[in-house]
C-alpha cells in the first residue's frame, strides 16, 4: 500500500475523534498532578486493556523509595511504571515514550474543568495534561489499532513507556528504567512531547535548582541596630548573581540552533537561561527577619558542564558574601536534568523530517532542528541512546503548564499519522 493511501485511509476513518477522545477522557479524569503524584497505578490499569489487546507484554516497575526520597517535595504513593512490549520478529526496537503526571491546577484561571475533557467546535479540546502529554498516549494507542486494522508491517518491536514525574526531574521513571537496561543501548526513542510545528527538537537545557538560605538575627524593627536583616544582607549577593546573570545568557551554543528570540532576532543559538525564581523572608512587618531564602534557577546548554555551571555560582556566593553581616549561608543543590543533545544528521532525525514533509504537506528542507529552552528527562536517556526524536500532539499556542491547557483536534489526526508512518517505513 502506498504512503498517500494508507494517509487517505486513515483520514478517512470517522472513529478517530470519537475513540480519541473517549480514551483521553479516562486519561484526564485521573489526578496524576506532581506534587503530590498520586493515582499512577490507576492510570496505568487504565491503558493495561488496550495494550493487551494489541498483542502487549505488561511489566510494572516501581522507582526504589531510597530513590523517590531524594526528590525534596511532599510526594504520595508509589512511583509506578509501565513498561509494555511487544515482539514483531524485528532486528530493531523502539520505544515510544509517555509521561503520566502533570503540573498542578490553578483552578480559577480555567474556563472549564481542568479534570474533563472539553471538545469545542472549533476542534480545540480543553484538559490539564492534553498537550503536556497525556494526549499523545491515545494516538499512540489507536495508531497500534490502525496498523492492525490496515494489516500494515510494523519495521520494529514495539516497547511503550509510561513514566512517572518528568515535571519533578532528579528521579523521574524513565532514568530508572534507563539505568536498569529497560532501553537497549543505542535502540530509537520516541519521546512523544514536542509539538505540530515545522521544526523538531534536537537538544534541550539541562536545569540545576540552587537553593541558598541566609541567616541574621531579629529583633524588635524599632532597634534594627541589634539585629541583622538577612533579606537586606542578601542583596549584595543577589547583586552579584544578576551581574552572573548577563554574563550566561551572553552564551550560546556552537552548533545548536535555540528558539527565535523575539528579543533580539540576531541571536539564533540556543542559550542558557540564569533565573532567582524564588524569595521569600520575614515573618511581620514590626521584626527584623532572621532568614531569607531564594532559589536559582539555571538551565544549561550542551555545551556546558554541571560542575562548571556549579561552581561559578557558589565562587559569586563565596566573594559576595564577604560584603555582608550575616551569620551563616547554606546551599542545597537540585541537579533535576541533564541536558539533551541528539544528532541532527542522524537516520532516524532524517527519518521523521521526511514524514513531517509528507503529513503536513511542506518541504523538507523548511523543517528545522532546534534546541528546546526547557528541560526534559530524555536527558538521561540520552546516556543510554542518542537516537532520539522528539515530536508531540501540542502546538506552541496550547499553553501547557497553563490554564486552559489544549491540543487540537487537526493536530491529533496529524500525529497519528506520522506515529504509523514511523513505524512501517
Amino acid at each position: 500500500m502506498e504512503l498517500q493511501e494508507i494517509l487517505m485511509k486513515i483520514e478517512n476513518l470517522d472513529e478517530i475523534e470519537e475513540k480519541f477522545v473517549t480514551i483521553l477522557k479516562e486519561l484526564i479524569s485521573i489526578d496524576t498532578s506532581v506534587p503530590p503524584g498520586r493515582n499512577y497505578d490507576t492510570f496505568i490499569e487504565i491503558l493495561i486493556p488496550y495494550l493487551k489487546k494489541l498483542g502487549f507484554s505488561i511489566e510494572k516497575v516501581v522507582v526504589p523509595k531510597e530513590l523517590v526520597k531524594e526528590i525534596p517535595l511532599p510526594l504520595e504513593g508509589e512511583r509506578v511504571n509501565l513498561v509494555a512490549y511487544k515482539d514483531n520478529g524485528k532486528e530493531k526496537d523502539i520505544n515510544f515514550y509517555a509521561h503520566m503526571d502533570v503540573v498542578p491546577v490553578e483552578r480559577e484561571n480555567w474556563k472549564y474543568n481542568p479534570f474533563t475533557v472539553t471538545v469545542r467546535k472549533s476542534g480545540k479540546i480543553y484538559g490539564r495534561g492534553t498537550a503536556d502529554m497525556k494526549g499523545a498516549i491515545p494516538c499512540l494507542i489507536l495508531a497500534l489499532q490502525m496498523i492492525d486494522k490496515l494489516n500494515l508491517e510494523p519495521k520494529y518491536n514495539v516497547k511503550v513507556l509510561i513514566c512517572t514525574d518528568e515535571e519533578l526531574g532528579i528521579h523521574p521513571g524513565v532514568k530508572y528504567l534507563a539505568e536498569n537496561n529497560y532501553i537497549k543501548k543505542d535502540s530509537e526513542v520516541f519521546c512523544m512531547e514536542g509539538v505540530q510545528e515545522n521544526f523538531m527538537p534536537i537538544g534541550a537545557a539541562g536545569a540545576v535548582d540552587i537553593k541558598v538560605e541566609t541567616f541574621g538575627n531579629s529583633c524588635h524593627s524599632g532597634v534594627n541596630f541589634l539585629g541583622i536583616n538577612a533579606i537586606e544582607e542578601s542583596i549584595p549577593i543577589l547583586s552579584e548573581l544578576m551581574k552572573l546573570k548577563a554574563t550566561v545568557q551572553s552564551r550560546q551554543s556552537k552548533d545548536v540552533l535555540g528558539i527565535p528570540r523575539p528579543d533580539d532576532p540576531t541571536r539564533n543559538m540556543m542559550s542558557p537561561m540564569f533565573n532567582i525564581d524564588i524569595i521569600h523572608g520575614g515573618y511581620k512587618s514590626n521584626i527584623v527577619p532572621d532568614k531569607c531564602t531564594f532559589i536559582i534557577n539555571r538551565r544549561y546548554i550542551p555545551d556546558e558542564h554541571y560542575d562548571d555551571v556549579i561552581k561559578e555560582i557558589l565562587d559569586i556566593i563565596e566573594k559576595s558574601k564577604i560584603q555582608t553581616a550575616l551569620k551563616d549561608i547554606k546551599i542545597d543543590i537540585s541537579n533535576l536534568y541533564p541536558p539533551l543533545k541528539a544528532d541532527p544528521n542522524s537516520d532516524i532525525v532524517k527519518k521523521m523530517s521526511k514524514i513531517i514533509s509528507i503529513v503536513h504537506k511542506i518541504p523538507q528542507e523548511k523543517i528545522r532542528n532546534l534546541g528546546m529552552a526547557g528541560s526534559t528527562d530524555m536527558g538521561f536517556v540520552n546516556q543510554v541512546s542518542k537516537n532520539i526524536i522528539i515530536r508531540g500532539v501540542g502546538n506552541i499556542s496550547s499553553n501547557a503548564h497553563g490554564a486552559n491547557e489544549s491540543i487540537r483536534m487537526k493536530d491529533v489526526k496529524a500525529f497519528i499519522k506520522e506515529i504509523i508512518l514511523y513505524l512501517i517505513s
